[in-house]
């Protein structure tokens, strides 16, 4: 490993993905490899009830950079939490198990965040094979973010972004159970003084979300006016990020 580059922890939400798991895992290992960082991967579990939590501890067993945990409760954003607290690298890259998005994103992402505090891989800027729904519902959220909050990101969903993790402990008491924490680490950071950026990530995703797609808009929607009369509405100052080194 090159010890001048800085390390990092790549953190995986998962959700009954035993079919996946083994497989997806070992290909990510084998493409971090090549990276010439020190690096540590995360799998969360948050509410599983197949048989990924007998495979995840296994891998942990096989592999010392993997660590496995389960949360009986299901939540994205629980899983989120668990990562920033357990990191023990500065930079923190969130994927996806199915690796629907090019995991060249990582590289990319950990070059970055030398000099950024979040890196939002963006399917919108990139190549994406999604169905017409997914992405008009995207787009629709995109255009409702820009309204109400100022914000001209192009993707908020939880695969495919990295964070400084110091960026992320101070707004940690603001990462809730569901998936709008990207959200609302993106505005805060901004708000903050942070620096963000976005690249362009290529996805085919064709599998059936793990989300209630109507249950999880109504989810982003509402979370999303909360932020806007939490923050603009009521003009809460939050405290300016620090310079990088």
């Amino acid at each position: 490993m090159n010890q001048g580059r800085t390390p990092f922890t790549v953190g995986i939400p998962v959700l009954n993905e035993e079919a996946i798991l083994v497989p997806n895992t070992e290909r990510l290992l084998h493409y971090l490899d090549t990276l010439g960082r020190e690096y540590e991967v995360i799998i969360g579990s948050n509410g599983s009830t197949d048989s990924t939590t007998t495979l995840g501890v296994d891998l942990s067993r096989r592999f010392p950079c993997v660590s496995f945990f389960h949360l009986p409760q299901r939540g994205v954003g629980l899983a989120f939490r668990e990562f920033v607290r357990r990191a023990k690298y500065p930079f923190l890259v969130s994927v996806d198990m199915d690796l629907s998005v090019d995991i060249a994103f990582v590289k990319a992402a950990v070059d970055l965040l030398e000099t950024h505090d979040i890196v939002v891989g963006s399917k919108k800027m990139g190549n994406q094979k999604r169905s017409l729904f997914r992405r008009l519902g995207s787009d629709s959220f995109l255009h409702a973010t820009r309204l109400f909050l100022g914000l001209a990101y192009d993707d908020y969903s939880i695969a495919a972004k990295a964070f400084r993790v110091d960026v992320l402990r101070r707004f940690i008491d603001r990462i809730n159970e569901g998936s709008s924490y990207v959200l609302e680490i993106c505005y805060l950071t901004k708000n903050a003084g942070g620096r963000i950026t976005q690249v362009p990530v290529t996805c085919e995703d064709w599998r059936q979300s793990k989300f209630n797609l109507w249950h999880e808009a109504v989810y982003k929607y509402s979370h999303l006016v909360r932020l806007w009369v939490r923050e603009l509405g009521g003009h809460r100052k939050v405290a300016k990020v620090g310079p990088l080194p």
